[in-house]
């Protein structure tokens, strides 16, 4: 009887909280899919670039508020890249998997960069709409240096840089206040 835990017992706890990291990398990784198959299914042409930014980032800040993981939204932006790559989706640009994955790096970067004040919701959504503001930015470097087209990047860089910001700062403080609702009510609980 002197405290410490049995040989069994620790490696129970340890193979559990693996299969629950593996578990939680998963589910986030099925967010991001989730969010890229929405993305290929409702194709609106409302002619405004980053509109998508709404559901992409209410379910990425979503996962990065409710995750314990420091790169949640990477593994997020991983899940979505990897049916990005899908060809039966209709998606034409080879980056695109690519392009989807920055916001989400750069999400994290900047959340934890800023911890102290990440939890107020304007706060995330401004994060948001940075970080998916960083589309255009990406397809114009590519646009560049590779010479490849993008409709969105024909009349300038700003007009779909700042659409993709606003859209983004929307997804964001609605992921951020959805987040927050849910875990007012699971403490009420």
């Amino acid at each position: 009887m002197n405290g410490r835990l049995l040989p069994r017992t620790l490696s129970k706890v340890s193979a559990n909280s693996t299969l629950t990291v593996i578990a939680e990398a998963l589910l986030l990784m099925l967010f991001g899919a989730l969010a890229a198959v929405i993305h290929a299914r409702f194709r609106v042409p409302l002619r405004l670039p980053g509109h998508h930014g709404i559901e992409f980032m209410t379910i990425f800040m979503f996962c990065r508020q409710a995750s314990r993981f420091n790169m949640a939204t990477s593994l997020s932006s991983l899940g979505a890249g990897m049916i990005l790559m899908i060809p039966v989706l209709g998606f034409k640009d080879p980056f695109m998997a690519f392009v989807f994955f920055v916001p989400g790096v750069l999400l994290d970067l900047l959340f934890m960069a800023f911890r102290r004040i990440n939890s107020n919701i304007l706060i995330s959504g401004l994060i948001a709409g940075i970080s998916y503001a960083s589309i255009p930015l990406c397809r114009e470097v590519i646009s560049l240096v590779l010479g490849i087209p993008y409709g969105s990047l024909l009349s300038g860089i700003i007009y779909p840089t700042a659409t993709h910001f606003i859209f983004g700062f929307i997804g964001g403080s609605l992921g951020a206040g959805v987040y927050k609702l849910a875990s007012q009510k699971k403490k009420t609980n």
